[in-house]
């Protein structure tokens, strides 16, 4: 008689193979995920990264084809596989930052949330119930579709209820709830196409010491690239330690991370972020630029924004390389000097004074510095 036990095996079998050709399709996501989910060192290598989405697509294919023994087999494997899976998630969804991981790439939510951790449970359950099915000589291709009608339709039920939480998707959170949206904006053209400049928003940053920032003020004393950037996205773990650099690689134009969290972040996770970080612990300020996971946004020190927000991982690594190529074009034409640079502002300081009579004042240093990179978009 045919068991009940054979949805289970089915339901783990298709999440896998699913799973894995949605990796397969995207590689980066794999690398997303590792990076998110904080994948122990020992195992975070490119070759397992690489292996992850074939040993997923083998695991489904093999449930649905063993019986007996090798189901008993195989489905051991992919409960060890689920059971570290559900550790990973746990652990992020502790986290008291974000976290997204991913991890059926464009299907379903990418952000760990309590409804990911059941969902992982469930899929643990119905991979120890694979076990038992072949412990007890159940196979997928050798059952007849027949048996009691309360087993099956309690087997159904985990079906539906894995189905359901794997494609779950996270209803955007509205701005100011706390909880940055997962839409983001494109920057406002007019009828021609042509960028159109709007005001600062009114929004404050933490610095690392604590010390509250108006972005407005700050920006009047030089331009800013603000780089969005939240501890738990796999894109912002690449593109973190590159934000030093580009701080050295733009200036007289300051380069800040705007993290999403505490200061405290940058002691455990974030340390190459030290020193060029600000923070803004209730997405307030993510949410005025409309900004996602990583975004950038270049502030002027007119006051208005000179270009962006963009969005993306690649998105942002071409808009600095459009900024740094404007300043490039500035210091050829002599709009830029060493003295700009030099007398950059540092991270919440109060603005220098002249050393001396022909030193450029605060607001000649600002104009400098937006020089080249008005229109960056």
């Amino acid at each position: 008689m045919p068991s009940a036990l054979l949805l289970p095996v089915v339901t783990c079998a298709v999440v896998l193979l699913v799973s894995g050709v949605a990796k397969l399709r995207a590689p980066a996501t794999v690398d997303a995920a590792f990076t998110s989910l904080d994948v122990p060192a020992a195992l975070d290598t490119p070759l397992v990264r690489r292996l992850v989405p074939w040993a997923e697509v083998a695991l489904g294919a093999w449930l649905l084809l063993a019986t007996g023994a090798a189901l008993a087999v195989v489905a051991a494997l992919a409960l060890a596989l689920f059971v570290a899976y559900l550790v990973l998630v746990v652990r992020a969804q502790r986290r008291p930052e974000p976290v997204d991981c991913g991890c059926f790439g464009a299907l379903g939510s990418a952000r760990v949330t309590r409804v990911t951790v059941w969902r992982n449970v469930l899929l643990v359950v119905s991979a120890a119930l694979a076990v038992v099915a072949g412990l007890r000589g159940v196979g997928v291709i050798a059952a007849l579709v027949d048996g009691g009608a309360l087993a099956w339709l309690a087997a159904s039920a985990l079906t539906v209820a894995v189905a359901v939480l794997v494609t779950h998707r996270d209803a955007p959170a509205e701005q100011g709830s706390g909880v940055p949206s997962s839409a983001t904006s494109e920057p406002s053209t007019d009828e021609a196409g042509e960028y159109v400049r709007e005001a600062i928003p009114r929004a404050q940053v933490l610095t690392e010491d604590g010390t509250l920032v108006l972005l407005a003020q700050e920006s009047a004393r030089a331009a800013h690239l603000l780089v969005f950037l939240s501890p738990g996205c796999g894109p912002c773990g690449r593109i973190g330690p590159l934000v030093a650099g580009w701080n050295e690689q733009l200036a007289p134009v300051v380069v800040r991370a705007v993290v999403a969290g505490q200061p405290s972040v940058v002691d455990t996770w974030l340390t190459y972020l030290q020193g060029h970080a600000w923070f803004d612990p209730h997405g307030v300020t993510r949410a005025a630029f409309s900004a996602g996971n990583p975004s950038a946004v270049l502030l002027g020190a007119d006051g208005l924004i000179a270009g962006g927000p963009v969005h993306g991982e690649e998105a942002v690594s071409a808009f600095v390389a459009e900024v740094a190529e404007q300043l490039r074009e500035a210091r050829a034409e002599g709009e830029l000097s060493s003295a700009d640079i030099a007398n950059r502002p540092e991270d919440g300081a109060a603005a220098a004074e002249p050393a001396d009579e022909g030193a450029k004042p605060a607001d000649e240093r600002a104009e400098a510095a937006e020089a080249g990179v008005t229109d960056a978009r």
